[in-house]
């Protein structure tokens, strides 16, 4: 089973090509919950295989995550807080829960922003919840 699970996605990586690694890493760095630990080493096996090549799979793995990340914080800081409150309690997040949020972040943010990027499953909230807060610096 892992082993067409695995094949499957060389293969989808290789069909989709440099465009499709730009979109799933966008993807991956936005809300929507692609893990790139499922996009990067297939890409990288194809580029071992000589399918691929590797400066265009860094490439554009790299600015597919920077479009994805820059399109969440342009979101959240756009309209992320109305947003958040006004739609929060259908996530299960009050008012009460996000000025706890916040008030960790105003003390915290930076740390837990380089820290939360590396956590799989957060890391695609992670600029959105810094941007949300009132602290200005990111």
């Amino acid at each position: 089973m892992m082993h067409d699970l695995i094949n499957w996605l060389v293969t989808t990586i290789g069909s989709m090509g440099y465009l499709g690694i730009f979109l799933l890493m966008a993807m991956e760095s936005s809300v929507l919950p692609v893990p790139s630990e499922l996009i990067m080493p297939p890409a990288g096996y194809l580029v071992q295989q000589g399918k691929m090549n590797m400066w265009l799979v860094i490439t554009s793995g790299t600015l597919g995550s920077l479009a994805g990340a820059y399109a969440n914080y342009f979101v959240a800081k756009l309209l992320g807080r109305p947003l958040l409150l006004k739609y929060g309690h259908y996530l299960l997040i009050n008012e009460e829960k996000f000025t706890k949020v916040e008030k960790f972040f105003l003390q915290h943010g930076e740390v837990s922003t380089f820290v939360g990027r590396f956590i799989t499953g957060y890391s695609a909230f992670n600029f959105f919840t810094s941007r949300v807060s009132k602290h200005e610096s990111y």
